[in-house]
Formats: C-alpha cells, sequence, structure tokens
C-alpha cells in the first residue's frame, strides 16, 4: 500500500481523507508555552473590539473569552464554533481584510494571539485601518530533533524514497522537515502543501511544483493529490 507522510502529530482526520493511503504521522514541530504565560490575560483584562484568530492553537487560548471573535480554518472552526468566519477567507491576512472592510477600525482596540514566529501581515492590515493591535504571543512552535522517536517512521520512509507523498502544514514545518532529512529536492516523494504560504516555504526549499490544496482540510488535501495523480 502507497504511504503519506503527515508533518504532524493529529492525523485521524486525514488519514480517512486520504484512504488508501496509508499515513504514518511525522509530527517535526510541537507547541511550546509563550515566553510570558500571562500575556493573553492581560490582554483580554481590557476592553476589546474583536479578537483575530488564525490557528487552532491560537483559539485554545482565547477559547473562553468573551465578545466578539473572528476565525479562519476549520481546526479553529472546531475550537471557536461561536466565533464568526468569513466565508472565503483563507487565511490571516484574508481574515484582517473581512474585518476591516465590516467596519471601521479607526481607535479600536484588536487582540490578535499568535505564534512567536507567526507571519504578521494581518497586523499590518488592521494598523494600517487604524486599530490599535495587542500583538500577543500565545504559543511557540519548537522542532523536534532528527532522533525523536517521533519522527522515526517518517523520516525512515523518506530517506529510503518509500513514501508516496509528503504532506506539510505550515512553514515551520518545512524547516524542521529540512533540518530532520536534508535537502528535500533529492527525494522523489510528492509534496503536498495544505495552503499556499506553506507551498512558497516548499518552494523555497527546492520543490519545485508543490502540490497545493484548493481548500485547508483533509478533503481539500486528498482532492489535490488525487488530481496530481490522475493519468495524463
Amino acid at each position: 500500500m502507497a504511504t503519506a507522510v503527515l508533518t504532524r502529530e493529529s492525523v485521524e482526520a486525514y488519514a480517512a481523507a486520504l484512504a488508501p493511503l496509508d499515513v504514518v504521522a511525522m509530527p517535526v514541530t510541537r507547541s511550546a508555552p509563550p515566553p510570558d504565560p500571562d500575556a493573553i490575560a492581560r490582554a483580554l483584562a481590557r476592553p476589546y473590539a474583536a479578537i483575530v484568530v488564525a490557528s487552532a492553537r491560537a483559539a485554545e487560548a482565547v477559547k473562553h473569552a468573551p465578545g466578539e471573535i473572528w476565525a479562519v480554518g476549520p481546526a479553529t472552526r472546531r475550537v471557536l464554533a461561536h466565533a464568526i468566519h468569513p466565508d472565503g477567507v483563507r487565511d490571516a491576512a484574508g481574515l484582517a481584510r473581512a474585518l476591516v472592510a465590516a467596519r471601521s477600525l479607526a481607535g479600536a482596540r484588536v487582540i490578535v494571539p499568535r505564534a512567536e514566529d507567526g507571519r504578521t501581515e494581518a497586523i499590518e492590515i488592521l494598523r494600517a485601518a487604524g486599530a490599535e493591535v495587542d500583538d500577543v504571543i500565545a504559543y511557540r512552535t519548537v522542532a523536534v530533533g532528527a532522533g525523536d522517536p517521533a519522527v522515526a517512521a517518517g523520516r525512515e520512509l523518506l530517506a529510503s524514497h518509500a513514501a508516496a507523498a509528503c504532506c506539510v502544514f505550515a512553514p515551520s514545518q518545512v524547516a524542521a522537515l529540512l533540518a530532520i532529512v536534508g535537502p528535500l529536492a533529492g527525494i522523489p516523494t510528492a509534496f503536498c502543501a495544505i495552503g499556499e504560504t506553506t507551498a512558497a516555504a516548499l518552494r523555497a526549499a527546492g520543490i519545485a511544483r508543490p502540490i497545493v490544496a484548493a481548500t485547508p482540510t483533509p478533503e481539500g488535501l486528498a482532492r489535490a493529490i488525487a488530481l496530481h495523480s490522475r493519468p495524463a
């Protein structure tokens, strides 16, 4: 049976969507506490107009917060079902644009919880619209070592050229994968990205034509792989 390596810990939903591929988890990164564990609580203690959330880990940090929350992504939706999820929005920058389009933010205070190394485009868009933005580090993403038992099976599959596909879910995972398996361009595996931002990181790592999911969901990734695998 052909195998897909997924650079994440939780793969159950993807395993169902990618069948009949055999799915192997290779969690190349882990979440760690933020450098200031009380930063979120301090931010929430002051009045704010909205919270802008673009990841499930950030969502966990504010899931009990009162008030208006704007969120993007299916994983985030599972944590924040009560949040506003604008149609057609796929990333943090798009989410910020949707909020700016919805109402004036001049002088309004907006909280953006994110990863320590997360992208800042949404913050820049909100500040350009006149918002007072609290840029709060909610968690850190740290790479696991090449010798970590959790990545051993995936590392062996990639090193032995036995994986039909390798699916990556964040730019930080691309960097961590490089550190674990070395250059990616020499591996005859179809590299797949959950979205365009991750695809750009794969291209920078030497994968000229990564497969890109049209939607950041297990089904979207499965459809992209199926289209790639279809005979010409």
